[in-house]
């Protein structure tokens, strides 16, 4: 993965060209409550990322990042299980679009390799969830997968003093 910055721009273009999704969020869940009376349906919203660092030799330290997204859409009547059954489908396929157009931007180089922001994307990874009845009758599927890229962790020496406090001054 590139930077977090470039992470969020790709999703928020992958949200734009898909002739399905009309409108992206990032999930501060503050920003998808505050714009539920304003949001377009179905959307996408951009989970947050967990991650550890794998480092069992320093030979080749990985930044193993989870990451994912919503696909949902909003049933005006949630006791509608037929609609409900119909959203459902729609969005599990909107978002296996979605990793099927992560996956072809990977691997035929849409992007360079070190601009893509999901270089170190597994496929194998991918894992999807039923959600229902969230943001006011909204229903969906959410996606996760992982992505591991190589992380450089030798010490930056232009970020560290040698100032060492005196043993009088040390806080314990």
């Amino acid at each position: 993965m590139t930077d977090l910055k470039s992470y969020i721009q790709y999703f928020q273009t992958l949200a734009a060209s898909h002739i399905d999704i009309h409108d992206f969020y990032i999930m501060d869940i503050n920003e998808p409550l505050n714009g539920i009376r304003d949001m377009q349906f179905p959307a996408m919203i951009l989970t947050s990322i967990t991650g550890n660092l794998l480092a069992t030799n320093l030979d080749n330290p990985i930044d193993s990042i989870k990451g994912g997204f919503l696909i949902i859409d909003r049933l005006e009547d949630a006791s509608d299980f037929i609609n409900e059954m119909e959203i459902l489908e729609a969005t599990k396929i909107t978002g296996i679009d979605v990793i099927s157009k992560i996956i072809s931007d990977i691997y035929t180089q849409s992007y360079s390799r070190d601009d893509n922001p999901l270089q170190g994307f597994n496929p194998s990874t991918v894992a999807y969830q039923m959600v229902d009845g969230i943001f006011d009758n909204c229903f969906g599927f959410s996606f996760t997968f992982q992505v591991d890229c190589t992380v450089d962790l030798s010490p930056k020496p232009e970020k560290w003093t040698e100032n060492v406090p005196e043993e009088s001054q040390m806080k314990y």
